[in-house]
């Protein structure tokens, strides 16, 4: 099973430091928002892991994760600023049978790489560099169209029930082969935020899930593009906004790009939560 972030870069960086941070935290010039923005991606030790940054309305928020497809090994980003000298954030940590830990972060773009420094508490600076990723092939996917066919509603397998924060805390999955989505939702600070990835291995199909609420059987995300999803190139970043109503292990939502609230949507049935086993995927 994957240990976390900070104590994988222990071995064999901590002889580099010493030479690599005070080039890594010189004085930069003023920072332009769009080269941060989006998912970057290191391999360490034979696992991929993915930052996804987002950069709004001067507030820093997004996730790191290790080993995606486990609710373990994910971190949301947060209490983030970036100034001439780069950008710093914390890192908040939780797993199921581990004390919750928070990271600060300090990184530095240079030459189209992100170079991070993890300090945990009292330890000494773990460095990490990462790189941003190509688009990635799109996945074989369920020939059946997603939408519901002519004149049929999707329907839950019983009446909607109130939605709680320990309903939807966890993996959800939508669909199969190459192409599955993982939705993972976990308690962040006093509300719930997430990620959605499939496949989890480019950063180009992952997004953070944000701005979550809840209100009787009603619940609410967003679905967070900084760099990627379908319409990004005309529109820049954008949200899926998201509705979605629970009943017995079913979430049905649908979600429409924030750049036309009007236009069309797409319908989603999940399933979950369901179990992570680290030596495979579920």
């Amino acid at each position: 099973m994957p240990v976390h972030f900070h104590f994988r870069f222990r071995r064999g960086l901590a002889l580099i430091l010493l030479g690599l941070l005070p080039m890594l935290f010189s004085p930069v010039r003023a920072q332009d928002v769009a080269q941060w923005r989006g998912g970057w991606m290191a391999d360490v030790a034979g696992v991929r892991h993915v930052l996804y940054l987002v950069l709004r309305d001067g507030k820093v928020s997004g996730f790191h994760c290790a080993d995606c497809y486990d609710p373990d090994q994910l971190a949301f980003i947060d209490d983030g600023v970036l100034d001439a000298k780069g950008l710093h954030f914390k890192l908040y940590h939780s797993a199921a049978n581990q004390a919750p830990y928070i990271e600060q972060v300090d990184a530095l773009l240079d030459k189209g790489e992100l170079k991070l420094a993890l300090r945990k508490s009292q330890s000494e600076a773990l460095l990490v560099v990462m790189k941003r990723s190509a688009p990635s092939e799109p996945a074989p996917t369920d020939p059946r169209p997603n939408q519901p066919a002519q004149g049929r509603q999707r329907v839950l397998p019983a009446a909607a029930e109130v939605v709680t924060a320990d309903k939807v805390l966890g993996l959800w999955l939508w669909g199969i082969g190459p192409g599955k989505q993982y939705f993972i939702f976990k308690r962040h600070k006093d509300g719930v935020r997430g990620m959605v990835c499939g496949p989890c291995e480019n950063p180009k199909d992952f997004a953070p899930l944000e701005n979550i609420s809840m209100n009787g059987s009603k619940f609410h995300f967003d679905i967070v593009h900084e760099d990627n999803g379908g319409g990004y190139e005309e529109h820049g970043p954008f949200n899926n906004v998201t509705d979605a109503v629970l009943a017995m292990n079913e979430m049905h939502l649908t979600t429409a790009a924030s750049f036309d609230p009007a236009g069309r949507k797409i319908e989603m049935s999940l399933l979950g939560p369901v179990s992570y086993h680290a030596k495979g995927k579920p």
